[in-house]
């Protein structure tokens, strides 16, 4: 069994337009790195679009049944009140979700996500669970707010209330969200005020990787997934897998969870070669290995537990 944690949903007018052109420009700066000639930005944008945009779930199913990939977990996220506010509101885009996850019942589970500085924040978050039936809570902090500020508790106890899961950004950001606002070590407040909150931390903090493994080894209600580390696979491989066994050997596999972040990384990594990263001995390096119930739990009982602790 593979399920994917941590999967976006993505539709024209979701998001601002500067969002995809600095994705641009980051994919210009890497493909110039070794040149110094930088392709235009804009010239991308289409493309880019085209590679994205799936907001009935047809295409990210067509990808997982070539991964081999049983179930994701779907959501988007509200940028709006940084970016501002795209064609789409944020409640539809979460209406969208929830028609994607009735529409493959069996394959998609879907998360709520909102900016919690948003009005209404509360309500449509009840409305996202009891009425759409959405499984958890995504929150992205590097639009432009701190996890820790009480302001936001009612909705982490509504959460925990629910006893939802709640995955958290932590790790940099494009512009023109702002990276300062996902170090992992503002979840510590979060998971210390409310210790029966289940909180995975995205990316594992990325390169602050070390300060989301502190946070977790003194708080047990955190986890990480690995979502979106795919190109340190692909550059570091060695450095990718030392950082996962340490990940592991500390906080043990049921806290670990397997992402993608598609579909932006699945186009720098198809989804079938990111599960073939966990599945396949062959591309672990020499001394660093992982037994088979390990690699079992993170790449899928450890979510499903999460989601259905009784089963």
């Amino acid at each position: 069994m593979n399920i994917d944690a941590h999967v976006h949903l993505v539709g024209d007018g979701w998001i601002e337009e500067r969002f995809f052109l600095n994705l641009a420009r980051l994919v210009a700066a890497d493909a110039g790195k070794s040149t110094g000639t930088f392709p235009e930005p804009a010239s991308m944008l289409d493309a880019i679009k085209d590679a994205l945009f799936d907001t009935s779930g047809d295409t990210l199913i067509r990808e997982m049944d070539a991964a081999d990939v049983s179930k994701a977990c779907v959501f988007t996220v509200d940028y709006g009140l940084l970016t501002g506010e795209p064609a789409v509101s944020i409640e539809q885009q979460n209406k969208t979700i929830a028609d994607a996850v009735k529409r493959y019942p069996d394959r998609l589970d879907g998360f709520f996500s909102i900016d919690p500085r948003r009005p209404g924040a509360l309500a449509l978050f009840r409305r996202g669970v009891e009425e759409w039936g959405l499984k958890g809570l995504k929150l992205h902090p590097a639009s432009g707010w701190y996890p820790y500020d009480e302001a936001f508790f009612p909705l982490y106890q509504q959460c925990q209330d629910y006893q939802l899961p709640l995955l958290i950004h932590t790790g940099g950001q494009p512009a023109p969200m702002k990276s300062r606002f996902g170090r992992p070590a503002y979840v510590d407040d979060v998971a210390a005020a409310f210790p029966e909150l289940s909180i995975i931390m995205a990316h594992c903090g990325y390169n602050w990787w070390e300060e989301a493994l502190m946070v977790c080894n003194m708080k047990a209600n955190c986890l990480v997934d690995f979502s979106g580390w795919q190109q340190s696979f692909l550059r570091y491989p060695d450095h990718f897998y030392r950082v996962l066994r340490q990940v592991l050997d500390t906080i043990g596999p049921w806290r670990i969870l397997f992402g993608s972040d598609g579909p932006y990384l699945n186009v720098v990594c198809p989804l079938k070669n990111w599960v073939g990263a966990f599945r396949d001995p062959q591309n672990w390096p020499e001394g660093i290995t992982f037994t088979d119930d390990e690699i079992d739990i993170i790449m899928g009982r450890a979510f499903s537990r999460l989601l259905d602790p009784v089963n």
